[in-house]
């Protein structure tokens, strides 16, 4: 098991991300299966030992955005099946073969690159899930005559397995559901035509996290699981109380110095902060490089010993401060350098969400776990034990 040095370190708790599978495992019909998203570092949460967690699961496949994340999946051993469900370059076709890579198809060009490779001495095919644009406006083939031709042209190509169609949800994490139905309608067209026509293409998809919240009946023949795998819903309006998830993150960190400043005393760059009497400052050792945003200076606060702590002055690059005057915090006698300091997540009664965050920067609590960077340890906790440590710079 790696080590780490630095204080700072993203925990996440495997019991949470198997809790939150296995939710949504419950409420899903039985012929449905899984897809695990563990595409921009499994939303910062790391994607190998997430992937590796939730192989063990049993999901039925993991989702990457591009090409590159998938190989950093095989490379580490992981063999569920993999989607790309971003765009996959005619020169990295062959990778993807090689790999057991299933790539998402939708131009007419890369369909013609995938006949033109060489036959596999295993008699491999390279899987692909065709995709309709029924109305995200992103990737995407628009409109049901132009679907259903390249479908019927890409089920000509002895090259290829297409296993899979189909469609991303635009608004399913709103309460008026009226778009996202116009998106079912479109999709819905094909995939019956499909069925008319006989085409042996098993996996048709359109759920994500929202959709399968709110309207499982949409969600097809797999789930997308998404920020909800990791126990965030998608959005205030979808319905919470359907499904009950736990957050599988916290973000920690903690004193390493502690001083005494005089009134007048300025805070970091700038001097945004002048202490108003004599007041006890802490400096821990994480920053915007982190990904714990600049943009929260004046805003942010810590929990030590669970109380609620404002961050004072500008966040730096790899450091910021905290008040711990115990007068000004509640916090009950002197805090030592040392001690443990929640920027998100809960500490004994007292809870900093990943939402409270994102109102604070003005975004959606996506963006905050996909800031965390990865120079920031990983530790995987299970049962009250360290199961693994992820330090991609103690093993550079």
């Amino acid at each position: 098991m790696d080590s780490y040095y630095r204080p700072t370190r993203v925990e996440l708790s495997l019991d949470a991300l198997q809790h939150n599978l296995q939710a949504f495992r419950n409420v899903i019909p039985n012929h449905c299966k899984i897809m695990a998203s563990v595409k921009a570092n499994a939303y910062g949460h790391g994607a190998v030992e997430i992937a590796r967690a939730a192989e063990r699961f049993g999901v039925d496949y993991l989702g990457v955005a591009f090409l590159d994340e998938a190989l950093q999946l095989r490379t580490a051993g992981v063999r569920t099946p993999i989607l790309v469900l971003g765009f996959v370059a005619a020169d990295a076709l062959l990778a993807a073969r090689n790999h057991n890579i299933t790539i998402s198809l939708f131009r007419d060009d890369i369909l013609a690159a995938v006949s033109e490779l060489p036959p596999d001495p295993n008699g491999r095919r390279l899987k692909v899930h065709i995709k309709m644009d029924s109305g995200m406006g992103r990737l995407g083939i628009i409109g049901k005559d132009a679907v259903l031709s390249f479908i019927e042209k890409a089920l000509q190509v002895p090259e290829l397995e297409v296993e899979g169609l189909f469609t991303h949800y635009a608004r399913a994490d709103e309460a008026d559901k009226s778009y996202t139905e116009l998106q079912y309608n479109r999709f819905h067209e094909v995939a019956e035509h499909v069925e008319q026509q006989g085409w042996p293409i098993p996996i048709i998809h359109a759920a994500n996290s929202a959709a399968s919240i709110d309207t499982p009946k949409w969600a097809g023949g797999m789930l997308r699981l998404g920020v909800s795998m990791y126990g965030l819903y998608p959005s205030q309006e979808v319905n919470q109380q359907l499904i009950s998830l736990e957050p599988v993150l916290t973000l920690k960190t903690e004193v390493v110095m502690v001083k005494t400043v005089p009134a007048g005393w300025g805070i970091s760059y700038g001097t945004r902060y002048f202490s108003t009497t004599e007041e006890s400052i802490g400096t821990l050792p994480i920053g915007y490089a982190d990904g714990y945003s600049r943009m929260l200076t004046g805003k942010a606060y810590g929990l030590i010993r669970g109380v609620k702590a404002p961050i004072l002055g500008t966040i730096c690059m790899d450091q910021c401060m905290i008040a711990l005057d115990s007068a000004a915090t509640e916090i009950d006698g002197p805090v030592e350098t040392g001690e443990e300091v929640v920027l998100i997540g809960r500490q004994g009664d007292s809870v900093i969400t990943v939402e409270d965050i994102a109102d604070q920067l003005g975004t959606i609590n996506y963006e905050i776990i996909c800031m965390l960077a990865s120079r920031i340890p990983r530790t995987y906790v299970s049962g009250g034990r360290t199961i693994a440590i992820q330090n991609p710079i103690a093993q550079s």
